[in-house]
């Protein structure tokens, strides 16, 4: 009778025991994968989940598994503020090279300043850029007139040939008009003329 009641005892404790374990093994919300023990998917630092030895593709997920799955997991876009504007670019200076006397090919020096003028204007939304070719006033008025065309046309020329859609160019020659020099250069010798009046010989560039 005794060795009975131990037996009975040992079932029981044994059953209360076993009971015991199974209330602490929580539900598997995500079969196939691993969880924290409260339902809550285990993830590596790039946010990838980790998979048990059981897992197959019947068990994926789209938190886990989008390729698989097929339906991404829905991310909430961020509206941008209503303060931030995107900043105005302002146009560049106005531009001026010169040319050599008698000249309407563009110099080195003048090549290096409208490339970097160029770039500048690229940034600009559909720009419209004035090209306004001049003379010195030595020489006759209609064979400057001329002259001034042609520096203003190899402006535009090379213009082009950078990709020059970037902008709508108005060109135009104004003949010895509108000197830069002044009256300083009717002072200075007869040798020094040319060089006096270089700033006359030029283009113009600027932006409407």
């Amino acid at each position: 009778m005794k060795k009975c009641n131990a037996l009975a005892v040992a079932a029981s404790c044994g059953f209360l025991f076993l009971g015991g374990c199974a209330g602490k093994v929580p539900d598997d919300a995500w079969p196939g994968y691993r969880t924290d023990g409260k339902g809550q998917l285990l993830k590596t630092a790039d946010g990838h989940c980790w998979r048990t030895a059981d897992w197959s593709e019947d068990k994926a997920v789209p938190e886990c598994d989008v390729a698989i799955t097929g339906e991404p997991v829905a991310e909430q876009e961020e509206e941008p503020s209503a303060t931030e504007v995107a900043p105005d670019i302002a146009a560049p200076e106005p531009l001026r090279v010169t040319f050599a006397f008698d000249s309407a090919v563009l110099t080195d020096a003048s090549r290096i300043a409208l490339k970097a003028w160029y770039q500048n204007v690229a940034n600009l939304e559909e720009p419209v850029v004035e090209v306004n070719g001049y003379s010195d006033p030595l020489g006759g008025a209609v064979y400057n007139q001329s002259l001034a065309d042609l520096r203003a046309q190899a402006v535009a020329t090379w213009w082009q040939e950078q990709g020059g859609s970037i902008a709508t160019l108005q060109v135009e020659g104004h003949g010895e008009d509108t000197a830069v020099s002044g009256l300083r250069c009717q002072s200075v010798s007869a040798e020094e003329l040319k060089a006096c009046y270089r700033q006359d010989r030029r283009v113009e560039l600027r932006v409407q």
